[in-house]
């Protein structure tokens, strides 16, 4: 693009959509007498004119100039004149505006074609223009006999001579032919007119031509015509740039957005169908983490090339941001076409990638809306897709799923919480309950389970359940987590100076918190600000945790917690994925035995069998083990007769506030329950 920019006759001025100046050619800075050095730091557009006012630039204004210096942003609609420098060029200054909110403005030397155009003005005789510039010819029309007389270069830039006025309306693109009689139509009527038309060249090529004319008297019509091509190319390359993805050559999502609004008003018009869908290529991070951003991009571009080879001609392939794409099928004859074109899709994206003797395995997940079964409103269509795309990764990912009124309900059920739950947490309505853990073999409490708890102001006290879906939000997840943490640190602390043995005190994290490098730095910060020792904390995790991406991060951000003396525990022990290899790689102090091995433990041999084979393996590693759930007396017993450490559930507490922990802790029976919590 920089060479067709350097190399054109116009001066060309790309402003951005933020109104700094981000192209701007050699010629534009001749042409305007501009400061290389000004224009090579790409200032604001403002600057810029302030700078020419302060060299006496503009000299007389006129009211056409005076709207252009005034210019106060660059939404404006198309705006031409023509000013003269201080040096006596004439300019003639062209602005367009741009889809993506900036503008485009050339200036173009017309000092000799105005010179000639004041000689026609005020001549009634045929005069012949003397053309310095080759790329131009003069012409004069008669409206009697439509026999047009041209200058002599004509033959050269058009192909042909004087003669009737056919013969250039013949070689005038046909989409192009009637804005030739329009142009007459204004010239006859309003005295001047101005047009551009694609036209057959004499090299059998179409070129671009600009065609200028004035009345002169009942009859004739005197006018220039010249090449624009230049112009027309440098154009483009810029409206490309301002519109298509740099590293695949797609649209951007600019661009996108046109073409959707512009599918689903045809649409609506001829009764076909348009489908819309958005894609993410699945764990490309990792890509980008282990390999490089070079070979991610070319994962990229490889991609792009693969979706092309899925649409239309009147289609789109755009992407719309990192990883994202996004396809525009802009007529379907119904919804099934455009689902049997996602699976196509989610099927070639499984091909390996190769790169350098390296086969590189991306996978795709695609959500699809389409019109009329669901929105004619692009941006409510675009809504439908994105659910259905949050849907597909749900559901395990490499997967093309159809948007739903379910899931979108679903959708805004979980986008309410979610607002709810931020609300709650600036409010500081999330609290800790605790459930004691008490030891099989003294009866005594041996520490806490903190549950995080909502005291909803409408809908009472409600529990992970109803708000639990907000844990896979990060930032909601990690804001959760730090206000249970503080908490805990808080009500510990105050347990300690009441002289009271409370144990271990046990805190959630979900995977979001675990993804988080910062997260056992802030840990030891708080416990160290409220003066809570780490033989008193405990963390405890699910086996998600340390799946995926997260391996490492989980290992790392364990490891230092450990170290630190905060016991680590594995929750849900035997219900998630290569429980044994946890055991090895991670370092996991305590192993929670999940309540559903427990709740059949007298009546299920099988559960019994698998019951004692995790407190025999936890044994053997030196780990504590703590089975969940347990509410009556048998299974207690049970536990006690396989050598399972401590339990909690029921039979011997439910969770409770932190203000009756205290008390709890006075009152507790090594034979069983606290007085206080018998139901």
């Amino acid at each position: 693009m920089n060479a067709v920019v350097e190399h054109v006759d116009q001066g060309i001025l790309m402003v951005d959509a933020n109104g700094y100046v981000a192209v701007c050619n050699q010629r534009a800075i001749d042409l305007l007498g501009l400061p290389a050095d000004l224009m090579r730091s790409h200032p604001s557009f403002e600057a810029v004119k302030r700078w020419q006012m302060e060299q006496g630039e503009f000299g007389t204004v006129t009211e056409a100039l005076l709207r252009a210096i005034k210019y106060e942003g660059i939404n404006v609609e198309i705006l031409d004149y023509e000013r003269q420098r201080p040096d006596g060029t004439v300019l003639e200054v062209r602005t367009n505006r741009l889809p993506n909110g900036g503008m485009v403005r050339t200036f173009t030397d017309i000092t000799i074609r105005n010179a000639a155009e004041n000689a026609i003005r005020v001549s009634e005789e045929r005069l012949r223009l003397a053309l310095q510039a080759s790329r131009m010819a003069a012409w004069e029309l008669d409206l009697e006999t439509l026999w047009v007389d041209r200058s002599e270069n004509s033959m050269v830039l058009l192909g042909i001579s004087s003669g009737p006025a056919a013969d250039f309306i013949d070689r005038v693109h046909p989409d192009d032919r009637q804005r030739v009689t329009t142009f007459w139509h204004t010239v006859i009527s309003e005295g001047s007119g101005a047009t551009e038309v694609r036209y057959l060249s004499p090299d059998g090529t179409h070129t671009w031509l600009s065609l200028r004319a004035e009345r002169k008297g009942e009859n004739r019509l005197i006018g220039l015509t010249f090449d624009i091509a230049d112009r027309k190319a440098a154009e483009e390359a810029i409206w490309r740039t301002a519109n298509h993805d740099p590293l695949t050559g797609l649209a951007n999502r600019a661009l996108f957005h046109v073409r959707l609004n512009e599918a689903l008003k045809n649409a609506g018009d001829s009764g076909v169908g348009v489908g819309l869908l958005l894609l993410d290529l699945d764990d490309f991070k990792d890509v980008n983490d282990t390999l490089g951003h070079a070979v991610g991009d070319l994962l990229l571009q490889e991609a792009a090339l693969r979706l092309r080879s899925f649409v239309g001609e009147g289609d789109t392939v755009a992407r719309l941001g990192g990883d994202e794409f996004a396809i525009i099928l802009a007529e379907i004859s119904a919804g099934s076409d455009a689902i049997a074109r996602a699976a196509e899709i989610v099927e070639a994206l499984r091909a390996p990638f190769q790169h350098e003797g390296r086969a590189l395995s991306t996978t795709v997940s695609i959500g699809l809306a389409t019109f009329p079964e669901h929105h004619r409103d692009p941006v409510e269509l675009m809504k439908d897709a994105d659910i259905a795309l949050y849907r597909a990764k749900e559901q395990g990912r490499s997967q093309a799923v159809v948007y739903t009124s379910a899931a979108r309900e679903t959708m805004e059920h979980r986008v309410t919480i979610a607002h709810d739950v931020r609300e709650g947490l600036t409010a500081r309505q999330f609290v800790p309950y605790y459930q004691p853990k008490v030891s099989l073999v003294t009866g005594r409490i041996v520490g806490f389970e903190a549950l995080a708890r909502w005291n909803h102001p409408t809908k009472g006290l409600l529990t992970p359940g109803y708000f639990g879906s907000m844990f896979s939000e990060q930032a909601i997840s990690i804001a959760l987590g730090e206000q249970m943490i503080r908490q805990v640190a808080a009500d510990v602390r105050l347990w300690l100076d009441q002289g009271l043995e409370c144990g271990r005190v046990a805190v959630n994290l979900s995977s979001a918190d675990i993804s988080d490098p910062k997260l056992a730095d802030r840990i030891l910060r708080i416990l160290e600000e409220a003066r809570v020792s780490s033989v008193h904390f405990e963390v405890e995790v699910t086996e998600t945790a340390f799946l995926g991406r997260r391996t490492a991060t989980a290992s790392a951000i364990l490891s230092e917690l450990h170290e630190a003396g905060v016991s680590i525990a594995l929750d849900d022990f035997g219900t998630g994925f290569a429980s044994l290899l946890h055991l090895k790689q991670f370092p996991v102090d305590h192993i929670k035995i999940d309540q559903s091995f427990v709740q059949n433990l007298i009546s299920d041999d099988s559960d019994a069998a698998i019951v004692a084979a995790i407190v025999s393996l936890g044994h053997a590693m030196g780990m504590h083990t703590t089975a969940e759930g347990v509410e009556s007396a048998e299974q207690a017993a049970r536990l006690r007769e396989t050598g399972c450490d401590s339990a909690q559930g029921y039979l011997y507490a439910r969770p409770l506030q932190g203000e009756k922990v205290p008390k709890t802790i006075r009152n507790w029976s090594p034979a069983g329950r606290s007085p206080s919590t018998r139901s």
